[in-house]
């Protein structure tokens, strides 16, 4: 026997155990196998399988054919028409709402409603909203019979229409839910002969939990009182008012006292089973009542240093509506005094921990606490210190080397000392700086003069100041000068609230035409449609057309306006259906050119006051989105808009011409001109109340005949100065970088017999800056020299 045939006998007999246990499993296996199918088969209930037969696991498994037929899924459809069926699917619009806010569940902190009445209403309900306004974020008053169009009142009045006083508070609370319930973390009630301390009301509620029920406010007068009273005020949460809303039916049914007080009270304890605390979550609610037909003033200076005052919320039964006023200034003192003991304190600490303090973290600012100077990245970064005097600031700018010291500068420098009836001095830099030296010297130095003094802007802290004062030492009778370091610090910033606008609104862009400019306005007109008409934009193209004396209007050969009336009915036509169009407006002149506050009025008096109009000129190149930020700019009642726009150098000066064609906005092509005032938007309604306001010295031109009460050099800026001027409206004034004009002449001479002559000054620097950049310039002027030497 071989070794090979030897050696396989031998591993046979060590596996044999191992090659009888594999041959006895899959023998197991194959007999076991139909039996586990059935029990599994069998084990589903018919309810689950739906009377679908379910194949063999076997025949699942196996790649060859089944004993039986295969189970083919079937698509069952729901009354489906096939028309449906072929319809592809449109995925569904998510639907979210206007505001962040909204979906995201923020609410603003504090609603206060007031109770009111016609009768007072205009006395301590006019004095409560001067008083409270400003601190929290809404406030109502609620009046029985009318609103605030009736009154007369600037403030915000919801009438009831029937008179219903027991049931009045009822009806504020089911106002409040249907209005406000989800906008507000918090309401406070109060009637309107009660001062309001703002303040300390805004702190206290802002340190309550909105996840806990608050029924909060003064417990009336006696040891088992479950109510607070509505004259001292009470606070209610989001959730309690949800809840009180729902039981107003019984609320109504189950009023049969006098006293809102105790009619509320028994209403919300009803429906929240909660009574009313004076103390919640560690804040206290304090009030003070005022006996009747006291003198708050002589009062005050009682018990104004009592903690039961100067803790209190509210104070109640004030006699009269000037009263809430010397209570507020006793608040609005209180105030400071607490806020200068805290500024002290916070100093003081920061003095003691700044020696353990990280080396590379302690910075030495003053004032001590006051955020730190800005640390310039690179040179281009230093922000510069300008220098002035009493009458001058020198280096303003690039452009001027001193500046007169008038306006804003002069207030905020050397605003002069006030009357001695005033109650406290203008704070100056200046006075400021000599009222210090003065306490600090206790009357031994006597003010001279300011010698010098340096500023500088610090948009991380706000503004800088070295003086340099001259005394009189009274002691010697010797001039002194003393170096003093001033800072007006930036204060917190706050977000001014405004209305809400869309870009939807309708466009009306009004262009004044002059005869010689019939070139130039047909290249806007075209320049209008491919931009607005094509994209069908929400816009209104209307052109005031100005007719010399004697010149035909009538439409004929005749007419110098044809072609572009006809280029006008072209485009209307071609484009009615995007609702899209241009008109004309027809104004005959007198013999000299008129006023841009008179083309107004005769243009823009036919039109509605919600009208949106922008103003503007033949050599602008407009875009969409300039038209759009005009839309968001300008706001009914509120805001009017001037862009700023970027003007092209002359031609001739460019080196560029590729780019400038382009008109792309580069230093090397031109500026923003901060002295065009051409382009102006806002609404009728708005330029209607200004002109009413300066109609005693800019008469108002109604019809082509009074152009002659005309007066342009009396009106300085145009309809950018009738704003200013004429109305509270806040201005905004910006670069645009949207608006881009062509170069035209700016031609001051012609001008300067209808301007004053702080425009003409004006005028000639905007001329001056017109033609180029002062490098460009002055290779003109070289070249031009050395072309002259040669010849």
């Amino acid at each position: 026997m071989s070794f090979g045939v030897r050696s396989l006998l031998v591993h046979g007999r060590q596996s044999t155990s191992l090659i009888i246990g594999l041959c006895v499993g899959i023998s197991l296996s194959l007999i076991l196998t139909p039996y586990l199918e059935e029990d599994c088969s069998g084990g589903l209930s018919h309810k689950l399988l739906g009377g679908v037969r379910v194949g063999n696991l076997r025949d699942l498994r196996s790649s060859g054919p089944a004993e039986e037929e295969d189970y083919e899924p079937r698509i069952i459809l729901k009354n489906y028409s096939k028309e449906e069926l072929a319809k592809p699917e449109k995925p569904e619009k998510l639907l979210r709402p206007r505001y962040y806010a909204t979906e995201l569940g923020i609410r603003e902190k504090l609603l206060v409603a007031v109770v009111s009445s016609k009768e007072t209403v205009s006395s301590f309900g006019v004095s409560l909203n001067r008083t409270l306004s400003h601190y929290v974020d809404k406030l109502i008053f609620f009046i029985d019979g009318f609103g605030t169009k009736k009154m007369g009142l600037n403030i915000p009045i919801v009438g009831f229409k029937e008179e219903k006083p027991l049931i009045k508070v009822f009806r504020i609370l089911s106002y409040l839910n249907e209005n406000y319930l989800n906008e507000f973390d918090y309401f406070f009630l109060v009637t309107d002969r009660t001062y309001v301390h703002g303040r300390q009301l805004v702190r206290m509620v802002q340190r309550l939990s909105i996840s806990r029920a608050v029924h909060m406010g003064h417990l009336l007068d006696h040891p088992d009182a479950l109510y607070c009273s509505l004259d001292a005020g009470i606070v209610l949460s989001h959730s309690v008012l949800r809840m009180v809303a729902g039981q107003l039916s019984w609320c109504t049914r189950n009023t049969y006292s006098d006293s809102d007080t105790d009619n509320l009270g028994r209403c919300i304890l009803h429906a929240v089973d909660q009574p009313c605390v004076s103390s919640l979550q560690g804040q206290h609610y304090n009030s003070y009542r005022l006996r009747e037909d006291v003198d708050v003033v002589s009062h005050l200076q009682l018990v104004g240093g009592s903690s039961l005052v100067q803790e209190s919320i509210t104070v109640s039964n004030v006699p009269e509506g000037s009263d809430m006023f010397s209570l507020h200034i006793y608040f609005l003192q209180n105030d400071l005094r607490h806020l200068n003991h805290s500024i002290l304190e916070h100093r003081r600490e920061i003095e003691t921990t700044k020696p353990s303090a990280p080396a590379i973290r302690r910075e030495e600012t003053w004032p001590v606490g006051s955020a730190p100077p800005h640390q310039p990245a690179t040179r281009f970064d230093v922000i510069q210190w300008d220098t002035f005097n009493a009458t001058h600031l020198f280096l303003p700018d690039d452009f001027h080397n001193t500046k007169p010291l008038i306006g804003v500068d002069l207030l905020d420098i050397m605003s002069p000392p006030p009357p001695t009836h005033h109650h406290r001095p203008r704070q100056s830099v200046v006075n400021a700086s000599v009222a210090h030296m003065h306490a600090k010297a206790k009357g031994r130095l006597e003010y001279k003069e300011l010698e010098y003094g340096h500023r500088r802007t610090d948009p991380a802290r706000g503004v800088d100041y070295i003086l340099s004062l001259v005394f009189r030492d009274n002691t010697s009778g010797l001039r002194v000068t003393r170096k003093l370091q001033a800072s007006r610090l930036l204060t917190e910033p706050e977000i001014i609230p405004m209305p809400y606008v869309t870009e939807n609104n309708r466009l009306t862009l009004v262009l004044p035409v002059d005869q010689s400019e019939i070139v130039e306005a047909t290249q806007f007109v075209q320049r209008y449609e491919a931009e607005c008409m094509v994209k069908g934009e929400q816009t209104f193209l209307m052109l005031a057309l100005l007719y010399k004396p004697g010149v035909s209007s009538a439409g004929d050969d005749k007419d110098v306006f044809k072609s572009l009336k006809d280029l006008a009915l072209q485009y209307t036509q071609e484009h009615h259906e995007a609702g899209s169009k241009v008109g004309w407006s027809i104004v005959h002149t007198l013999a000299s050119h008129p006023s841009e506050l008179a083309i107004a009025d005769l243009v823009l008096r036919k039109m509605q006051e919600d009208t949106l109009v922008l103003v503007t000129r033949h050599s602008a190149h407009i875009t969409t989105d300039f038209l759009n930020r005009v839309r968001m700019n300008t706001i009914l009642n509120w805001q009017v808009f001037s862009p700023v726009p970027f003007t092209q150098y002359h031609p001739d000066t460019v080196t560029d011409t590729e780019s400038y064609a382009k008109m792309d906005i580069n230093k090397n092509n031109g500026r923003f001109d901060a002295y065009n005032f051409d382009h102006i938007s806002f609404y009728i309604g708005d330029f209607l109340s200004a002109r009413r306001a300066v109609a005693e010295s800019i008469p108002i031109i109604r019809n082509e005949k009074e152009l002659k009460l005309d007066r342009p050099q009396e009106q300085e800026f145009g309809l950018y100065g009738l704003f200013v001027r004429g109305s509270d409206l806040h201005v905004l004034r910006a670069p645009e970088a949207g608006l881009k004009l062509g170069y035209r002449e700016v031609g001051c001479a012609k001008k300067a017999s209808n301007q004053s002559e702080h425009l003409n000054g004006l005028c000639r620097l905007q001329e001056g800056q017109s033609y180029g950049l002062r490098s460009d310039l002055s290779k003109l002027v070289l070249d031009y020299i050395e072309s002259g030497q040669k010849v």
